[in-house]
């Protein structure tokens, strides 16, 4: 295995371990959310007024800040001297804290536009756009701290040092949840209390990565190259920004998108996409995203030495790898929607009901994980080569298919607040009624189209595809066939009316029986991919040893 190669698995493992940890404690803050408020009018309002910042967050923690940040860092950090590292992170990170600064201001005060443009059909509610409202004037300045988390993250990922970065979801998860507990229980609070604790997470997640730069020795100071518009590096960041942001951030986009349309159905709509949605990152954030953080900083560093070559190797390497995790995890979700909605959610004012309903979302998003994951690797690449355009333009086709593919899904739309001509187009173009189903298969479809174009065009731009891509695909989906067949088997044993450790056993019996069928076949029919995996685990034991 050549050294790129081993240190984008060693990263991805490091990332995704902790990313594990992430996706835990995200999903038990999401528990007691489903507990506290269920589907209701507060659980509506605190997840589009969550919308905003929660998009931001996907950007930099996962995306887009990443994707300008790091290529630069690397650049610097491969080709210049330790003092130019630092002042130019020292430039990036000033001028990062005024753009945010205004940012949050900005959309503090602009909180009713906000709500009335991503979330039209609450205005036939005044109280729950009211309370929206007021929810999304609390969260905005969470964009600040992200926003800076995210700086300081690109340059320590650029060190190669993946862990704080990656450790900084789950610590957020984790005050939010203590914070929030402690303001509702305390202070008489109701879902304020969770936003509040939104705020208190992002401080300490900025506080972690301050804490590693210092450790590490790197200096913020003086305080008077935190102002220099005019640096180098911030030119070249922002030159990335802002095409990086609609390129990287496109399935977050669609899902605003869906978040809009679902608006104006049935009370819940947008709560069962948000719950759906909340399953459905935990295997993308586990391995998918990690194995982008963890590649990114080699295809850059390979894209600098005009290595086109090496960093065809590198993406096919981690491309293979995102098969071997998300074909099987698609099936897995499809057949196992129900068992893990009524596991994590079922419970207090979430209802048999409500698991149906975001079973069905959840099986819908199911289809677009490949896809997901695809793009968050597709679209790095370009990047690294300069070409900030093109996934711009792959991304506003995306956006116009999930729009189109949304209104024809979801089935007609009433008249009231939303406005006259959305109810014509949708009554002329409507082929299905599906209500929320329908916006999570449009934000999978758009995704495929995402995914197909960039691999089409980026393999033009390379000369030939990433090698060793579609072999690895049919391994990965031939070895799925039969833990399907296990899984769907097994489930069938078993309901969502049984008690908590009941629930936990079965569903913990069915995946753990699919994961060793899926890794007996994966034995059986060999591949890079496992001979891979048997060399760090090999390396890993001797090393220990």
């Amino acid at each position: 295995m050549s050294s790129e190669k081993r240190k984008i698995a060693r990263a991805a493992g490091v990332v995704s371990s902790l990313t594990l940890m992430s996706r835990i404690t995200g999903l038990i803050r999401d528990a007691v959310v489903s507990y506290l408020f269920g589907a209701g009018i507060a659980a509506e309002a605190f997840f589009v007024a969550f919308r905003f910042p929660n998009l931001f967050r996907r950007l930099v923690g996962e995306g887009a800040m990443s994707v300008a940040f790091v290529p630069v860092f690397s650049d610097y950090l491969a080709n210049r001297s330790r003092e130019e590292s630092e002042r130019a992170l020292r430039a990036v990170l000033g001028g990062a804290f005024v753009v945010l600064l205004v940012m949050s201001a900005g959309g503090a005060a602009l909180a009713g536009i906000w709500v009335d443009v991503f979330a039209p059909g609450f205005a036939a509610t005044p109280s729950l756009r009211d309370l929206a409202v007021e929810l999304t004037r609390i969260l905005f300045p969470y964009l600040t701290f992200i926003g800076l988390v995210a700086v300081l993250a690109g340059y320590l990922n650029a060190c190669r040092h993946f862990v704080a970065p990656a450790l900084s979801p789950a610590l957020f998860n984790v005050v939010l949840i203590a914070a929030g507990l402690a303001l509702y229980a305390l202070l008489g609070m109701q879902v304020q209390a969770l936003a509040y604790g939104v705020l208190i997470g992002g401080a300490c997640q900025l506080a972690l990565q301050l804490a590693v730069l210092r450790a590490r020795g790197v200096a913020l100071r003086p305080l008077g190259e935190l102002w220099r518009p005019r640096h180098e590096a911030v030119r070249r960041a922002l030159a990335l920004l802002l095409p990086a942001a609609l390129g990287m951030a496109i399935f977050q986009v669609n899902l605003m998108v869906g978040t809009m349309l679902a608006s104006t159905l049935p009370l819940g709509s947008v709560s069962y996409l948000w719950y759906a949605d909340r399953v459905f990152e935990f295997p993308l954030g586990l391995f998918v995203a990690a194995l982008g953080t963890a590649a990114l900083p080699s295809m850059s560093s390979q894209a600098a030495r005009g290595d086109v070559a090496g960093m065809r190797d590198s993406l096919g390497f981690a491309l293979s790898l995102m098969n071997f995790v998300a074909v099987p995890a698609t099936v897995g979700l499809i057949l196992l929607a129900e068992p893990i909605t009524a596991l994590l959610f079922q419970r207090g004012a979430f209802g048999a009901v409500e698991t149906a309903m975001t079973a069905q979302a959840l099986r819908a998003y199911a289809l677009g994980l490949w896809p997901v994951a695809a793009v968050r690797l597709l679209a790095p690449a370009f990047y690294a080569l300069g070409d900030a355009r093109t996934p711009v333009y792959v991304a506003l086709v995306a956006v116009v298919t999930n729009v189109v593919s949304g209104v024809m899904l979801m089935g007609p739309v009433s008249a009231g607040a939303v406005p006259q001509w959305l109810v014509d187009f949708a009554g002329r173009v409507s082929v299905a009624d599906l209500d929320h189903g329908g916006l999570a298969l449009a934000t999978s479809i758009a995704a495929m189209v995402n995914a197909a174009c960039l691999a089409a065009l980026l393999a033009r731009r390379l000369g030939a595809g990433p090698g060793g891509v579609a072999g690895s695909l049919l391994r990965s989906a031939a070895a799925t066939l039969p833990m399907a067949l296990a899984v769907y088997a097994s489930a069938r044993w078993w309901g969502a009316d049984g008690g908590l450790a009941e629930r936990a056993v079965a569903l913990g019996a069915s995946i753990a029986l699919g994961i060793v069928v899926f890794g007996t076949a994966a034995l059986l029919l060999g591949g890079r991919e496992i001979e891979q995996a048997r060399a760090l685990v090999t390396e890993r034991i001797r090393r220990s040893g």
